[in-house]
């Protein structure tokens, strides 16, 4: 997909043109684009490109829609694109290449990135399972204090219930950290996010399936009806 140059083309916000390229489904055009940058823009990617990303919100451009959104399919597109790894991964050849590929793919793939991190959570939690009696009691714990306040009407009673939530707080705090279970939580976490960032910023940006394009099609055109 080429652009011609036009005087027109000057008044369109890179906001703008990326949102539409978004909406074509064209916008590995603009990954492909800034894979070879003018030579006076040429920035490298290096470790402050690396640092730069640090700076970001992945989840910038994520949406309702986009958690909602089935995962994409894991053999077929999330690890591949159906042209080889050496055609669907790269390192970012410029920082502003590795932004926009961070949150693109985040906003595209958020589904299967949730579903790594529960994986990675589900092994931390086996490995230690003071952990997951420890979430097990503090779920237990609170779903007796639900049933207590409304066999005894606590709502009644709002000093008497503020104290017990704080009980059941600071008990919840003690299981927690005696379980082991914020420490499970972190290390999953971060070696989640680890799997994602390394994952958005390699994975070049690939056309839309069909499907998509047709979903947001669609939604194009209910607006404009609606105007």
């Amino acid at each position: 997909m080429a652009f011609s140059a036009n005087p027109l083309s000057l008044s369109v916000p890179p906001p703008a043109f990326e949102s539409w390229l978004r909406e074509s489904g064209y916008l590995e055009t603009l990954d492909c684009r800034n894979a070879h940058p003018p030579m006076d823009q040429k920035d490298g990617f290096s470790f402050s490109s690396v640092l730069s990303l640090l700076t970001i919100n992945p989840f910038s451009k994520v949406t309702a829609d986009d958690l909602t959104r089935p995962a994409v399919p894991w053999t077929a597109e999330f690890f591949d694109s159906g042209t080889g790894p050496s055609q669907t991964y790269s390192l970012p050849s410029s920082s502003s290449q590795a932004r926009l590929r961070v949150q693109e793919n985040v906003k595209r793939y958020i589904r299967n990135y949730i579903y790594i991190y529960v994986i990675i959570l589900g092994c931390a939690m086996y490995k230690n399972p003071l952990a997951v009696l420890g979430v097990l009691s503090t779920l237990a714990l609170w779903d007796l204090f639900r049933l207590c306040s409304t066999r005894w009407r606590l709502d009644s009673f709002p000093s008497l219930q503020q104290v017990i939530i704080i009980i059941a707080q600071s008990a919840t705090v003690v299981i927690l950290m005696y379980c082991k279970v914020m420490i499970a939580f972190f290390w999953a976490a971060l070696l989640g996010y680890a799997v994602m960032i390394l994952h958005s910023l390699l994975r070049k940006l690939t056309p839309l399936k069909q499907p998509l394009q047709e979903e947001r099609r669609t939604k194009m055109s209910q607006s404009s009806h609606k105007y």
